[in-house]
């Protein structure tokens, strides 16, 4: 098959032999659908990549004999304005200009609507619940994007969510249009994760953005509370806003909470999960999550998580407790409580780290999942 996928991705992890990396367009800081281009080339299909970047004045196409890499304008968030019209016109224009058999656009924004106006048979994979997003976030840019959700939905044949939680927020009609097919991790974790690395003394959080959906200021509250038993114990902090005069930052020293705080930003991918491998303790204080790939990513990497009870498909991710520790992440008490405990327990700790690995293996390996997308691939070519 030639297939095509569209959405955001970090340009720099594609399997394709950039003449110069240092010239790239920024792209998106979103290493999952790259990972996914790279599997899917891995099973010996073509592959032609839409995406878009800030920084460029007219659409881009990088040719390769298997991979095909096409980037169409962005602008910032005053996009969301005429629905991301100029996007939107880009990447129709490349994937008409550049076909395929069939296209997989991820979210259901701007690269699911433009698939879907090619006529090229489409199926559009969710990743995030558009209404539940506004009320953590309500903002224009957000209404905006509800907006564009709502016409992708109506217009779109197939549907596949990434988790249970995601598909079990949909209404009776797209249910029957989608399939459960979730993210996965890289075969590359699992050699990273048997690459013997001391731990260090430190917690961890990766997230981008700062607002009540990320919850990064009760996190932070925790941390007091932890440091109180733990002095020498460190806070890192990784992800856009996250760096030092960063919002995060500011609230941090507005509030008095940036003692033992490493407030770190944004790093390229590699790096993270190496920092992630040397946590004490992935803490993931988010409100809500669809899937949650940091902590996925710190199963495989055998860093022990402690994470939301009641946060989307957190529960599910971690195997209702466990592999994982699950608490009230609204709670800065419940959430040090739930820390305090793996750091005063290695034997629990590490009982968790290996029970966490098992369950990511058997349920979100890469080959499960890339699998399941090219039966879904096939399928529809088949009814088309």
């Amino acid at each position: 098959m030639k297939i095509g996928i569209a959405g955001p991705m970090t340009l720099k992890l594609l399997g394709f032999d950039f003449k110069n990396q240092n010239n790239l367009p920024k792209g998106y800081d979103f290493p999952m659908i790259s990972m996914l281009i790279n599997a899917i080339l891995k099973k010996g299909h073509s592959v032609v990549a839409y995406t878009t970047s800030t920084g460029i004045d007219k659409p881009i196409v990088h040719g390769g004999k298997d991979l095909t890499v096409c980037i169409g304008r962005r602008r910032e968030h005053h996009s969301a304005r005429d629905l991301f019209s100029i996007e939107r016109r880009d990447l129709t224009t490349l994937m008409r200009n550049h076909p395929v058999d069939i296209i997989n656009a991820h979210w259901s924004y701007e690269f699911a609507w433009a698939a879907i106006n090619t006529r090229i048979p489409t199926i559009v994979t969710l990743h995030d619940h558009a209404l539940t997003i506004l009320r953590y976030q309500t903002d224009p840019y957000r209404f905006m994007r509800l907006i564009m959700n709502y016409v992708v939905l109506m217009k779109a044949r197939y549907l596949s969510t990434n988790s249970q939680y995601l598909y079990n927020l949909l209404n009776n009609r797209n249910k029957k249009k989608a399939r459960i097919i979730t993210n996965f991790y890289s075969t590359n974790h699992e050699e990273n994760a048997s690459a013997h690395m001391e731990k260090s003394s430190y917690l961890l959080s990766v997230s981008n953005g700062f607002g009540r959906l990320k919850n990064i200021s009760t996190a932070l509250k925790a941390f007091v509370i932890v440091r109180q038993n733990y002095p020498d114990v460190e806070y890192h902090l990784i992800g856009e806003g996250m760096e030092i005069s960063g919002p995060v930052y500011r609230y941090a020293l507005q509030n008095n909470l940036t003692e033992g705080v490493r407030f770190i930003g944004k790093v390229p991918y590699n790096d993270v999960i190496k920092k992630m491998k040397r946590a004490l303790v992935l803490l993931h204080p988010s409100r809500e999550e669809s899937f949650g790939m940091v902590a996925l990513e710190a199963m495989i990497m055998g860093t022990p998580i402690v994470g939301g009870k009641k946060s989307g498909n957190i529960p599910y991710l971690l195997n209702h407790g466990n592999a994982g520790s699950l608490c009230d992440v609204n709670s800065p008490h419940d959430l040090a409580k739930c820390v305090i405990k793996l750091l005063k327990n290695p034997d629990l700790s590490e009982l968790i780290i290996k029970k966490a690995a098992e369950f990511a293996k058997v349920n979100f390996s890469e080959e499960i999942t890339t699998e399941a997308y090219l039966a879904y691939y096939r399928n529809i070519l088949y009814w088309s």
